[in-house]
């Protein structure tokens, strides 16, 4: 398998969409884990946004992706349970970058060459488009998401980190902020964005006042545009990484809650996606190196470490450090002194050092801790 761009599971985590470098499209069932379907796009080039259009609770009825060549295309499920191809639309010059779908308004949006478009699905399946002429930026349009129930889209812009709103009927800019860093990509909680910084990790924002309220900070060893997705529920987030594995956080607290392991040191973890629903919450991850690419899904039980115990909380952890360093340092001591006394005298001052700074710095942890 080639490198897996973009992730998308079904409404009812039935089935599972992945789009690659090879121009191809795989359909997967999420219970067996088997292939259904494959779909080859010659001449799109790699598949860079992929996203199921839902026409009914039903779900799985067709989905949408997009490709280097900057058009969207559009398949169908049939009466065979297999999906046919419906239609190509001419969306953009340069690669489709992001896709959202409103299924209130049927419309699908979309994102590339500094600019949004929005387009409102015909009953053939063909995409025409709302907007007349849309406002173009001279940086790349990351993400789009619809907001305030379809009436808005939100467009973020990758080197300026700026966010656009807009209402769609009539087309028109809203208000137009800028938040604290570059766009990597985002994902759209109600009335919060998350945002991938690519600096120190993602960003929580409030919006429409885009005041950033909490921050999921980890290690970025290489500056790709890791891709973010959020389970409410369970409150938890994922984070793809680059080193091999995908983060977990805890939603509210924004505290790191572990890691799901997918491959190799210094394989990159770009596409990850979860979806909830009546039986729990299952995360799909893959890889981005050609050679040894995969897709790895991961239950409820699989991705919820569990929480230290009291026994293991950091307070506990610096006890025993301490309490470690006295003993080696009183045997080191008491081997060249050679004498009771200087043996006695080291153990007296080995305490002063080591549990005199310990004793302030857990005063300082333990105050930390009344405080929160």
């Amino acid at each position: 398998m080639t490198a897996v761009n973009v992730l998308a599971v079904s409404m009812h985590r039935a089935l599972l969409i992945t789009g690659g470098n090879d121009s191809r499209i795989v359909v997967w069932s999420l219970v067996s884990g088997e292939m259904i379907q494959e779909i080859f796009a010659p001449g799109a080039g790699y598949i860079s946004a992929i996203i199921w259009m839902d026409f009914d609770d039903h779900g799985e009825s067709a989905f949408a992706f997009g490709a280097l060549d900057g058009n969207i295309q559009i398949y169908e499920r049939s009466n065979d349970a297999l999906f046919e191809f419906r239609s190509t639309t001419i969306g953009h010059s340069g690669a489709v970058e992001s896709l959202a779908w409103d299924p209130v308004h049927r419309r699908l949006a979309s994102a590339s060459d500094g600019l949004p478009c929005v387009w409102h699905l015909t009953p053939d399946k063909t995409l025409m488009s709302i907007i007349s002429q849309p406002d173009k930026q001279p940086y790349i349009a990351r993400t789009v998401h619809f907001y305030d129930n379809g009436a808005s889209l939100l467009v973020s812009f990758l080197e300026s980190g700026e966010i656009f709103c807009y209402s769609i009927e009539p087309w028109d800019l809203k208000w137009h902020k800028k938040v604290q860093g570059r766009i990597g990509n985002t994902a759209l909680e109600g009335n919060f964005l998350l945002v991938s910084n690519l600096k120190d990790g993602v960003d929580k924002y409030a919006i429409p006042a885009l005041q950033r309220v909490q921050s999921y900070s980890h290690v970025i060893l290489h500056n790709v545009p890791l891709q973010i997705s959020i389970a409410r529920q369970a409150g938890l987030i994922f984070v793809g990484g680059d080193d091999g594995f995908a983060r977990v956080f805890d939603y509210s607290s924004g505290a790191y809650r572990g890691q799901l392991e997918h491959g190799n040191r210094g394989d990159h973890i770009i596409p990850i996606t979860s979806h909830e629903g009546c039986t729990g919450c299952t995360v799909v991850t893959g890889s981005c190196f050609n050679g040894h690419s995969n897709v790895k899904a991961w239950q409820e039980d699989n991705v919820t470490p569990p929480s230290p115990s009291a026994g293991t909380s950091p307070t506990m952890q610096l006890v025993q450090f301490a309490v470690i360093c006295v003993l080696i340092n009183v045997v080191m001591h008491a081997l060249h002194s050679g004498t009771l006394s200087k043996f006695y005298l080291s153990i007296k001052d080995s305490i002063g050092l080591i549990f005199g700074p310990l004793v302030v710095a857990i005063s300082q942890l333990s105050g930390i801790s009344s405080g929160v």
